[in-house]
């Protein structure tokens, strides 16, 4: 009994060290395409049209949170649903703007451009009230 211990913890033992050295299928420090794609679209380094639904209010700052579901990447939307439910927080461009979102209910579509600003938040520069 004792030996078939020692065999099975032996097989185990050089299992996870093979494991081990297969190592990750990318050098470390690089992303799949999919994923950089991901990282720079969260960036807004750039004023980005977007639309979200409106999900609550920050209860902290003058600030919403939005679920974002289409972003415009210069040519086309492309639809963000499929990343499961990608919440923002949104600061408004002045007090009116943040006013004129009070107003609004939880779950009203909202067409954004949206640029980080010096102080590292998401900031609305403009709201399609049209769409």
């Amino acid at each position: 009994m004792k030996t078939l211990a020692a065999c099975a913890c032996t097989l185990f033992l050089f299992g996870a060290v093979a494991l081990a050295q297969e190592g990750p299928a990318l050098p470390p420090g690089q992303q799949p395409d999919e994923f950089e794609r991901i990282i720079q679209q969260m960036k807004f380094d750039k004023p980005t049209r977007i639309v979200g639904r409106l999900q609550s209010f920050d209860g902290y700052e003058d600030a919403i949170w939005i679920v974002w579901t289409h972003v415009h990447d210069g040519t086309r939307w492309r639809d963000l649903r499929n990343q499961s439910d990608m919440m923002l927080k949104v600061f408004p461009r002045d007090a009116g703007m943040m006013d004129f979102f009070r107003k609004l209910k939880p779950g009203t579509s909202l067409h954004l451009t949206v640029q980080m600003d010096a102080d590292g938040n998401r900031r609305v520069l403009s709201l399609d009230e049209s769409a």
